[in-house]
């Protein structure tokens, strides 16, 4: 029984996540929440305590997506540790090239420019998953620095947090403009500023 709850809870969750995305918090309802679950309005609050608890264990569903694809390029010992960062960003890229929908943005992002500022729940699970993200590619880059890719005094940390600002200031430029070209030039710098 338990286990089926738990069931419909993902369902809810990952249906959910689109009309969040698209929408955006405060333009989407509960009952499109639902109806995109095909479950009665009713029946959301047998899951979550309210819309902002829905939007958090949407974060965190997404934020294990995005881990998953992370993990599986930054842990393949057989390619260069830097080259694992360019081709997770490279893939990324492409993702919204071959999607066109510049508009739609980050998930993470759109939600903490939108709520940050007024639900601590959100803006402490977006600080949260921010983080999250970003411990793969520490690890890689520590593994580079090891190799000799990377010099022995650049700093791990700083590094890591000017691809991370320089990679979300990149999609919310993208999001703005509705093009690409603020993704190219992320991975330009990416090139030959950050991996170098």
């Amino acid at each position: 029984m338990k286990e089926k709850q738990e069931e419909k809870k993902r369902l809810i969750i990952r249906k959910g996540l689109k009309a969040l995305y698209r929408k955006g918090y405060n333009a989407t309802g509960v009952k499109e929440i639902t109806d995109a679950a095909g479950i009665p309005k009713g029946s959301f609050y047998n899951y979550f305590h309210s819309k902002e608890d829905f939007a958090v264990a949407a974060m965190q569903y997404f934020t294990g997506k995005e881990l998953s694809v992370m993990e599986e390029i930054l842990t393949d010992s057989e390619t260069p540790p830097l080259q694992r960062i360019e081709n997770l960003y490279r893939m990324k890229i492409d993702h919204f090239i071959n999607r066109g929908r510049f508009s739609f943005g980050c998930f993470l992002c759109n939600i903490t420019l939108e709520m940050a500022d007024v639900s601590e729940l959100i803006a402490t699970e977006a600080s949260t998953a921010f983080t999250k993200e970003y411990q793969p590619i520490i690890e890689c880059l520590k593994e580079a620095q090891a190799k000799g890719d990377l010099p022995a005094d650049r700093d791990i940390e700083q590094l890591t947090d000017l691809l991370r600002n320089s990679w979300l200031g990149a999609l919310v430029i993208m999001k703005a403009n509705k093009n690409q070209q603020p993704l190219e030039s992320f991975h330009q710098t990416l090139r030959h500023i950050i991996l170098c």
